[in-house]
């Protein structure tokens, strides 16, 4: 199913008990335009509260050139743009968990300081189009938008509550379904490295 920004503001009214929808997601009305207000930080919490497969990628990072100012790490790279939350270091031979930390340069720049090289980071990225969006995140998303819009929609902390406790379940049901979609094999050998 194609998810729209409307689809989901009228999903997240009808969790808020509220039976009034609405037509697009630019409307002038109170609903919409504080149902905008907490989109964006409604859709990045929820993005970062779990490892979506939708918005799982994977980079190669770039060095900055610069020596890293934590002494614990050797090198430093550039945090990629799209990349919303980092999940981990993915070394080509090592199986162990990677240790890296995330940083501002003196620039003020987000940095990943790392000991490998390459690093490959996999993370969620930022996803802009609702088309792209699982439908177990979309039920998650939508309690979530609930919950931050309940104060100003309803003003019943009741159905706040609710709302936080039925995303919190909710959030536990789709981690189950999203981390059985898929299968990675660990593998014995690095050959397949050598031949790249």
């Amino acid at each position: 199913m194609n998810y729209t920004k409307a689809k989901i503001f009228n999903i997240a009214l009808k969790n808020l008990r509220i039976s009034v929808g609405i037509q697009n997601a630019n409307q002038d009305d109170k609903n919409t335009i504080i149902l905008n207000e907490f989109y964006e930080l409604a859709k990045e919490q929820v993005l970062k509260d779990f490892d979506w497969n939708f918005a799982n990628s994977y980079r190669e990072l770039s060095l900055t050139g610069n020596i890293p100012s934590n002494p614990k790490f050797l090198y430093e790279y550039d945090y990629p743009n799209d990349c919303l939350f980092a999940r981990e270091i993915i070394s080509y031979c090592d199986k162990e968990l990677i240790e890296f930390e995330i940083a501002a340069n003196a620039s003020g720049q987000k940095i990943i300081n790392t000991n490998v090289i390459p690093a490959i980071l996999r993370y969620t990225k930022v996803v802009e189009n609702e088309a792209f969006f699982s439908t177990e995140f979309v039920m998650a998303f939508c309690w979530y938008l609930a919950f931050l819009a309940a104060p100003a929609l309803t003003g019943n902390r009741s159905i706040q509550s609710d709302c936080l406790s039925i995303y919190t379940s909710i959030l536990a049901k789709s981690k189950s379904l999203n981390a059985s979609e898929g299968l990675v094999k660990n593998t014995d050998s690095c050959s397949w490295f050598d031949i790249r």
